[in-house]
């Protein structure tokens, strides 16, 4: 990729408020062991485990409707704090699936029960849930 693309992506989502520490710096334990990811993917852990604790029956869903999740795992964005592809392949060894890198962002579905996990990766930057976005005359599901 370009890097003056790279740069405009990085931009873009410190600017839109996408990848800022500020609010995620609050989340998790007094050790910050949260601090890299987003306060939607901390509060989405916290409700799975608790539902997990609870031994319901039936399909996990999020009370959360911006949260995307497919069959127990969340679709995140996720910035590298340096080589893309080294975030990649830690990912994909937390089970990530459909991971794809596109300029310091790896994209993809990362099982709930491991965020904790990825947020202490040397590799993530930050981390957030996907926002989805429907182009015109797109179905909503």
């Amino acid at each position: 990729m370009k890097p003056w693309l790279d740069v405009m992506l990085t931009a873009l989502l410190v600017f839109t408020g996408g990848c800022t520490l500020r609010g995620a710096q609050a989340v998790g334990d007094k050790a910050g062991r949260m601090s890299k990811v987003a306060p939607e993917l901390a509060a989405l852990y916290d409700e799975y485990s608790a539902y997990l604790a609870s031994s319901r029956a039936g399909v996990f869903k999020s009370k959360n409707p911006i949260v995307r999740v497919v069959d127990d795992r969340v679709v995140i964005d996720a910035v590298a704090s340096g080589d893309v592809e080294v975030l990649k392949s830690d990912l994909l060894s937390l089970g990530m699936r459909e991971a794809s890198a596109f300029g310091r962002i790896v994209s993809g579905q990362l099982p709930i029960s491991a965020i904790p996990a990825m947020a202490a990766l040397p590799s993530l930057q930050f981390a957030r849930a996907a926002s989805a976005s429907l182009s015109p005359g797109t179905p909503h599901r």
